[in-house]
């Protein structure tokens, strides 16, 4: 081992004050933060060995934004990351985002026993509820009445008051530190109001983190994708928090095409199908969001 001094001066070499060889990064590596929330469906099954109710994403209320007064859009908080400062030396890149993931699909909530399309006295009992569900894919996709857009936002680091007795798990006043629906005011149940307005006038906290990714109109980033670290390389301007937002206009299924020619469905991308077939039930289901991000991490990372 050699002398300690010897390294000092191979640092005086080096560009910039001696201090920034002696420093160590600290080595904070890549993560993803993903939407988890209740959804109804596992309120008496769980949905993990601790008897949660909790899943991926977040369960899009049935109420249509038509019916409610003022048509709103429900405003969804789906992912959120908050830096206080990053590491920054000749060879780290700081705090970065490297990818986003969306998620959205088409969910069919009928009344079991329901004849079409269910066959009578065969399945769940009289008084459930059978579900089916298809992912959307085609990124330009929506139905006739309904769209989402999504919004990657810089806020500065703090958090508005959000307390209020309406509060419950996924559903929040005015603004969040976990996914949840953000609500100025509300009546009724989260899953079916009868009266919403999101805060802000509906539209999302924040500056956007850039021109692109401000206001999204389709699923860019899909899903199932590999690789999702390296789609971006947007640096953070830390101290901030970087959050994904979700704006979903929720369809209403009395406004879903019908087709009476059954050969015609082949023509049809599979998310019409599904909306044709289940025409009297086909709404937005649960929505999803991803941010990943590197903190720190070598060029000699992969």
């Amino acid at each position: 081992m050699g002398d300690p001094a010897d390294n000092v001066i191979r640092m005086r070499g080096r560009r910039g004050p001696l201090a920034a060889g002696i420093h160590t990064a600290l080595y904070s590596g890549r993560d993803e933060i993903v939407t988890n929330g209740p959804n109804p469906e596992f309120q008496f099954i769980g949905s993990d060995p601790y008897g949660t109710n909790a899943y991926t994403g977040l369960v899009v209320p049935t109420t249509p934004s038509g019916s409610l007064a003022g048509s709103p859009r429900y405003l969804f908080l789906l992912a959120r990351q908050r830096f206080s400062t990053g590491e920054q030396s000749y060879e780290r890149k700081g705090v970065r985002l490297v990818g986003i993931r969306q998620y959205a699909e088409l969910i069919a909530r009928i009344p079991a026993g329901t004849n079409p399309p269910l066959k009578p006295d065969v399945g769940p009992p009289t008084g459930s509820t059978v579900t089916f569900r298809r992912e959307i894919v085609s990124p330009l996709w929506h139905p006739p009445d309904g769209n989402i857009s999504w919004h990657v936002m810089v806020l500065n680091n703090g958090q508005r008051d959000t307390r209020n007795p309406q509060n419950a798990d996924g559903l929040i006043y005015q603004d969040a530190l976990s996914p949840a629906l953000l609500y100025q005011t509300i009546t009724g149940p989260a899953i079916t109001p009868t009266a919403y307005a999101a805060p802000n006038g509906g539209r999302p906290w924040g500056k956007p983190i850039g021109a692109s990714l401000g206001n999204i109109h389709e699923l860019r980033y899909p899903w199932r994708t590999t690789r999702s670290e390296r789609v971006l390389d947007i640096p953070i301007p830390v101290p901030c928090d970087v959050c994904l937002f979700a704006s979903v206009r929720q369809n209403d299924p009395e406004k879903n095409p019908t087709i009476t020619d059954c050969a015609a469905l082949g023509a049809l991308s599979e998310e019409d199908q599904f909306l044709v077939v289940y025409n009297n039930y086909a709404q937005y289901g649960t929505i999803a969001g991803a941010l990943v991000f590197d903190q720190n991490i070598g060029e000699d990372v992969p």
